[in-house]
């Protein structure tokens, strides 16, 4: 085995097999993890034959698995590596005896560090009106190193597992692949605020820093912007002129407004419906003490889009803040990579102005290709327009990022769905529940992978399941309707139909259509999609690719609504 930091460059290529990934010309290749695994048993031996066997052992230990799964894995490397400039393959197939790597290969082992995952900083005697200190200084310390160098930073939602846990630094360190762990603590001492932080190798658990701050107790600014430069020259990074200029905080921060912010943040990455309410208020408090504050008015944009989405907040008056809130972004920082992707889906939300928002989101993936939220969202808009390849291209990248993001590997498996590759939707969205068995959004999406499949009681199960954890959410009983209809319970659905109906305008005029399309009303279906069409229901922007509506293609009536939303 080599050594956690061993990288190997083969033509273009540079594989990292502890962070699984592949890279060519500076940018992430699309591969599964899978698919890196076998490429590393492969490489590894270079010049020798290694036997089907033996790579089936290597990449599914312990684990019984069809022989079809590793010529799928082979032949997707044999797509994305192509051939060598002399024309012959990568990789060599021997029949009967196995494959082997034909292309030279070089190791090396670099000398700084490439990957950090910043942990929730561990609150000691603070109060708990200050529980979200901990992760609020970890989500805006990973903003702040993260915009360095060539250091891959895991996002703050890859890392909230941590908080308030004990944690063997290393253990996690192999959890995240990641080369290094920045783990800290706040701690009360009189009036004052004390920071200790350390950096931590995952290979032999060694401590590379270690430090200790007393600021002002008021000015958390003053933590961050003490422990940024060390943890930088630390990890041995060279830091430019340019970039130690982005380093220093050139723009004043109301201290009260960042400790909204925080606490803003610290509700937002919990992702629910109340919780979200709560980001929304604290981000609100933020930009009011700090107009000029960028990333309050971000948490706007984001928390208006997401509560929207779920029917938390009246479509129209969501968009409309959202993008009041990313157009004040903008203007305070133009390179806001995350204001540019909440202005996309503003645009598109409202006007269905196709073109402003891939220009935006294609900008927020240029100013920050090393964020995983960029790609995300950027593969969901593909995936509406019907570009599914290229669309999971983009969550192969955020995954690349954030692998135990339970969002993204979400993500992943709805990609599977549009492509109608139902096994593996399934098993994605499996292992996505094994990482966090009350991940709602994991519930609902495998209930869409069962009800694909036709295994409709599996779907009302998961559906019910994401219900519950939703609290009753209008959304997600759309769905489940739909699922009682097709499993036969007509009365049931019928039913439920009428509660949402009698709900009103909170209820998405296009999921009421699907549901009387699972009854088999086809007129009734396209009535509601009409008013859907009417009220530019933001659902609509995944007619053209959506299994819901599937049974809907075919009639005379479709082509003409895939026109009016734009998609024809």
């Amino acid at each position: 085995m080599q050594s956690a930091s061993t990288l190997y460059r083969f033509g273009p290529f540079t594989l990292d097999p502890f962070r699984r990934v592949v890279v060519c010309a500076g940018e992430l290749v699309g591969l599964t993890p899978k698919a890196v695994d076998v490429l590393t048993a492969l490489v590894e031996q270079a010049g020798r034959i290694v036997s089907k066997a033996e790579l089936m052992e290597r990449v599914w230990p312990e684990t019984f698995v069809e022989e079809a799964n590793l010529s799928v894995q082979i032949s997707a490397l044999r797509r994305v590596l192509a051939h060598q400039p002399d024309g012959r393959p990568y990789v060599e197939t021997l029949p009967r005896r196995g494959y082997r790597f034909i292309a030279p290969v070089e190791r090396q082992a670099p000398a700084a560090p490439r990957s950090l995952a910043v942990l929730p900083w561990r609150a000691l005697h603070l109060g708990p009106e200050e529980e979200f200190l901990g992760v609020g200084m970890a989500d805006a310390l990973i903003t702040r190193v993260g915009a360095l160098g060539d250091l891959l930073v895991r996002p703050t939602a890859a890392v909230l597992r941590y908080a308030g846990h004990e944690r063997e630094l290393p253990a996690v360190a192999r959890e995240l692949g990641v080369d290094v762990v920045l783990d800290g603590s706040l701690q009360r001492v009189g009036t004052r605020l004390r920071a200790t932080a350390q950096l931590v190798r995952a290979s032999d658990g060694a401590t590379l820093w270690a430090a200790q701050f007393e600021p002002d107790a008021t000015d958390l600014l003053a933590v961050q912007d003490a422990i940024a430069e060390p943890v930088m020259r630390a990890l041995l990074l060279h830091v430019g002129q340019g970039e130690a200029a982005r380093l220093a905080r050139s723009v004043p921060v109301n201290p009260q407004a960042y400790h909204a912010f925080l606490r803003g943040r610290y509700f937002w990455n919990k992702l629910t419906g109340p919780w979200l309410r709560k980001a929304l208020e604290a981000f609100g408090e933020a930009a009011a003490l700090d107009p000029g504050y960028a990333p309050a008015q971000v948490g706007l944009a984001d928390a208006y889009v997401v509560l929207g989405l779920l029917g938390e907040v009246p479509a129209r008056e969501a968009w409309t803040r959202a993008s009041e809130a990313a157009r004040r972004a903008l203007e305070c920082d133009p390179a806001s990579a995350e204001a540019h992707v909440a202005l996309a889906y503003a645009q598109l939300f409202e006007a269905w102005d196709w073109g402003a928002a891939e220009r935006e989101l294609r900008l927020a993936v240029e100013l920050d290709p090393r964020s995983a939220g960029t790609h995300l969202w950027f593969a969901l808009f593909l995936g509406m327009r019907g570009h599914l390849r290229e669309a999971l291209v983009e969550v192969m990248a955020a995954r690349a990022i954030d692998p135990l993001s339970l969002t993204v590997n979400t993500a992943l498996g709805f990609q599977f769905y549009l492509s109608s590759r139902s096994a593996e939707q399934i098993e994605q969205h499996r292992r996505t529940l094994e990482l966090e068995p009350d991940f709602a959004i994991g519930h609902w999406a495998l209930g869409l992978a069962h009800a694909h499949r036709g295994q409709y009681r599996e779907a009302i199960a998961a559906q019910q399941r994401a219900c519950e954890l939703m609290q009753g959410n209008l959304l997600m009983q759309t769905v489940l309707a739909r699922y009682l209809a097709m499993a036969g319970e007509v009365a049931q659905a019928q039913e439920m139909l009428a509660e949402l109906e009698a709900a009103g305008a909170c209820v998405s005029t296009y999921r009421l259509a699907a549901i009387y399309s699972a009854l088999g009303e086809q007129d009734r279906a396209f009535e509601y999609l009409d008013r859907a069409c009417e009220e530019r229901d933001h659902w609509l922007v995944w007619l053209k690719v959506d299994p819901l509506v599937a049974d809907l293609r075919s009639h005379p009536r479709f082509p003409e609504l895939l026109r009016r939303v734009g998609l024809a």
